[in-house]
């Protein structure tokens, strides 16, 4: 009696095993595709890393894991301030650009380039940082120094002329 009670145990189970294992089989594939998904980023680029104020920033970006998707950009400057905030689509290939000034009151430091875009379903966001420079004089430093130059240059040319 034991046998047989035994036996229908291991049959029970049996089922139970295998209703569990058709479950794992079923379920398996859509888990292990859920990790070969193509990673999803953005890459920023700028033709240049140091700029100066009034000089033009050419951004260029790819979009990773969706292409023809909109991407948020904003550039702050080195005090943090927002100056420029853009959306524009990326094309079927997943590649964006901008083209933007740095103004002409730019402080020295780093401005960051903040981008932004929802890619099957989630918010992904990447930062590039760039350095603007300002001359240690400004930029009235080169004009009056011209002007001195030509200054010079006429005094001294005038002072050799009346020389006696």
């Amino acid at each position: 009696m034991n046998n047989h009670t035994l036996s229908a145990f291991h049959r029970k189970n049996l089922g139970r095993f295998l209703s569990l294992g058709a479950v794992v089989l079923l379920t398996l594939p859509g888990v292990l595709n859920s990790f070969a998904q193509e990673e999803q980023s953005i890459v920023l680029a700028t033709n240049k890393d140091h700029y100066l104020p009034g000089d033009t920033v050419q951004l260029s970006g790819t979009v990773t894991g969706q292409p023809s998707t909109l991407v948020a950009l904003q550039i702050r400057d080195s005090s943090g301030n927002l100056i420029l905030i853009r959306t524009v689509q990326s094309d079927q290939n997943g590649n964006f650009g901008l083209q933007f000034k740095i103004p002409s009151t730019a402080t020295s430091g780093d401005f960051d380039i903040i981008a932004s875009a929802k890619i099957n379903g989630f918010i992904v966001t990447q930062t590039k940082t760039m350095t603007a420079t300002v001359p240690e004089f400004g930029p009235v430093a080169m004009p009056l120094f011209g002007v001195s130059l030509v200054v010079g240059i006429a005094v001294f040319t005038f002072a050799n002329r009346f020389k006696l």
